[in-house]
């Protein structure tokens, strides 16, 4: 039994799936859309460890996210949108023909609505390679990390150059929890002139390279990476600059004390000429600006942050931090690594640099979604959002070790959906119990005004994906018990519920077998307004993570006519083979991997606790979402290969696999 919610047993679920069963046989089956037929094929774990490189690259792969055609992957970046070209850019670190992390290349791939992607060069091998690292010895010898872009030239100018900014490594191994070996981290610059298709790295590269008796290098530092920059003319204002400049903010921390947040600028003629201005923000080490189940740690490092204003209905401006935290606390949240956001007033330092101070901050994500990354859409006037999503393979699966599965399935790693970030705002919120100042994950006005941190996967790209898939709706009713709706559904597909009055917990059921061996629940409890995503049916094979996952999700609570009642509750569940994708009321998040060994473990339903009630408003399920990688094969794997002693350094910069 779960600590915070009894969770129902398998058993209970059976009677209910027997019982009430709404189920219309589609003329579909499991697997990639439009599969014909219905079968269900059966992997134990035994099978998996028999089989060979590349051959279960289908089973759990995704076909509506972005991913690299094969390997390893893990940080977004450089996205940008080309307005000569109208062309959409995305960059991943990549690490092709190999399922681990290592030398670190830049991949990349154009789409021209963000629903589908052409990979540049080919999908073959490293065929997508944009930017590599040189030789051992070089300032970026031993990879091209995490960076982002802009579609200026050097000069600041739109003249169809574009331009993007990483982090080059020289030395290796570093860690949050190392000693820094100085300078292994430099930045770096690249153009292109020729709509992304070649990159020609600056000259002039490392432009940040402090010496150690400067800062940020005098700092005793945890890291120095992951560069975003962009022209902000509020911080020009901010800092009374006498022309536009860029801003960057860095992943970083000191030894000891806690995380920090570079903050670098540059006058926009010159984006080779750097200055550092100092922290942007100096949190404690470990702390948490509210309970930690709802804000999240702020670890003692961060990793690709990132610093965004956004405008409310009102216009009104709000400033942002996202970042990815590493070594906090792990109290509900297995992963030392933690995603988080902030919004905070600015101010002026004394010394002429800027100051952010939180007032409201929560977790980004409460699963495994990591390394977020930012732009500015232009084409469509919205601030976009990226997600890497690692694999979740059981870090203690005994004989399985960590890697259980990885190089059957030939790769590692992809992208949620791409998301808005924005201002959420409601009125009429009322505070009785002080729980939503407790939690500072809203800012409440004393007219009822509450805002926040809003998140929503982009509606034009849900559209996208799901204007083929077979669409079912079902009817307004009242649940007492659990009830399956639909025993064969699909392994790409989207479950949208809305949820009024209700008592006690409630919430969906996804990826279920037939004979409810394999299930997954996706639960509300308001006694403590958790989020749970009980796993612990998930998969039938043993290797792969099957923990339940807990998140903070507080409804609003809204007066009425003289009356107060509780916001509805949307959950939107996506499924696109393992990853498991979850949106409450566009400011939860929660994303996550599942492993079902039934292949027809896709069916769903509503979830009502023992004792419980609901009343659903709307549901809605699109079954066999679209294939994004048109010019790819469903079988795009590449041969895995391992890297000498001489490639990994004996194995102490990578694992060479």
């Amino acid at each position: 039994m779960h600590s915070l919610l009894a969770i129902v047993t398998a058993a209970t679920f059976v009677s209910a799936w027997s019982n009430s069963v709404q189920d219309e046989t589609p003329k579909y089956g499991v697997g990639p859309p439009g599969y014909p037929g219905r079968h269900c094929s059966t992997l134990t774990t035994d099978d998996v460890l028999s089989m060979g490189n590349n051959s279960l690259f289908t089973r759990w792969r995704p076909v509506s996210r972005f991913m690299p055609p094969s390997g390893w992957v893990n940080d977004p970046c450089g996205a940008m949108y080309d307005p000569l070209r109208g062309n959409y850019h995305l960059f991943y670190q990549w690490h092709n023909n190999h399922v681990n992390w290592g030398n670190m290349t830049w991949g990349h791939a154009i789409s021209k609505n963000l629903v589908t992607w052409t990979d540049v060069g080919g999908w073959r091998d490293g065929q997508a390679a944009a930017i590599a690292p040189s030789t051992f010895g070089d300032y970026d010898g031993l990879g091209i990390w995490t960076g982002s872009g802009q579609p200026v030239n050097l000069h600041g100018e739109a003249d169809g150059t574009l331009t993007v900014m990483y982090t080059t490594i020289s030395d290796l191994p570093t860690g949050w929890a190392l000693e820094y070996i100085p300078f292994t981290e430099t930045q770096s610059l690249a153009t292109s002139k020729d709509g992304g298709l070649t990159w020609q790295k600056y000259g002039g590269n490392p432009v940040m390279n402090t010496t150690k008796n400067m800062a940020p290098m005098d700092w005793n530092i945890t890291g120095f990476r992951d560069p975003h920059f962009q022209p902000l003319p509020a911080m020009d204002a901010l800092l009374g600059v006498s022309e536009p400049h860029y801003y960057a903010v860095f992943g970083s921390g000191i030894h000891g004390v806690g995380p920090r947040m570079p903050l670098w600028t540059a006058p926009a003629r010159d984006l080779t000429d750097w200055k550092f201005l100092g922290a942007l923000w100096e949190p404690t080490g470990n702390s948490s600006l509210g309970p930690v189940l709802a804000s999240g740690s702020l670890g003692y490092n961060f990793e690709c942050s990132n610093f965004f204003i956004l405008p409310d209905s009102k216009g009104k401006l709000h400033y942002f931090i996202t970042a990815g935290t590493e070594g906090g606390n792990t109290t509900f949240h297995e992963n030392p690594h933690w995603s988080i956001w902030q919004e905070g007033t600015m101010s002026r330092r004394a010394n002429g640099s800027a100051q952010f101070t939180p007032i409201a901050g929560g977790q980004a994500d409460s699963e495994i979604s990591y390394a977020l990354a930012t732009f500015n859409d232009t084409k469509h006037d919205r601030r976009v959002q990226w997600a890497w999503i690692s694999e979740d393979i059981a870090a203690n699966s005994g004989r399985f070790g960590g890697s259980f599965s990885i190089t059957q399935q030939g790769f590692q790693g992809a992208y949620a959906l791409p998301r808005e970030v924005f201002v959420h705002e409601m009125d009429n919120v009322v505070d009785e119990d002080g729980s939503l100042a407790k939690a500072k994950i809203s800012v409440l006005d004393n007219d009822g005004h509450a805002h926040t941190l809003g998140v929503r996967p982009l509606p034009d790209v849900v559209a996208a994906i799901n204007a083929k898939a077979h669409h079912r709706t079902f009817a307004k009713k009242q649940y007492t018990s659990t009830q399956m709706l639909q025993k064969w559904g699909d392994s790409h597909m989207e479950f949208k519920a809305t949820f009024g009055a209700s008592k006690g917990a409630f919430g969906v059921v996804v990826a279920a077998s037939p004979d409810m061996k394999e299930f997954t629940t996706i639960s509300y409890e308001p006694s403590n307004n958790t989020i749970l995503i009980d796993r612990s049916h998930s998969s039938i094979i043993e290797g792969f993570n099957k923990a339940t996952v807990t998140g903070y999700f507080q409804p609003n609570t809204l007066r009425k006519d003289g009356k107060t009642e509780r916001e509805d509750i949307t959950m939107d569940v996506f499924i696109d083979g393992s990853l498991l994708e979850v949106y409450i009321n566009d400011r939860f998040v929660s994303i996550g991997r599942i492993y079902p060994g039934q292949s027809c473990s896709t069916g769903f339903g509503v979830y009502v606790a023992p004792g419980a009630e609901v009343d659903v408003l709307k549901m809605d399920a699109w079954l066999g979402t679209l294939d994004v990688w048109p010019e790819r094969p469903a079988n795009s794997s590449s041969k895995l290969v391992y890297d000498t002693p001489e490639q990994s350094g004996n194995g102490t910069w990578w694992q060479g696999n």
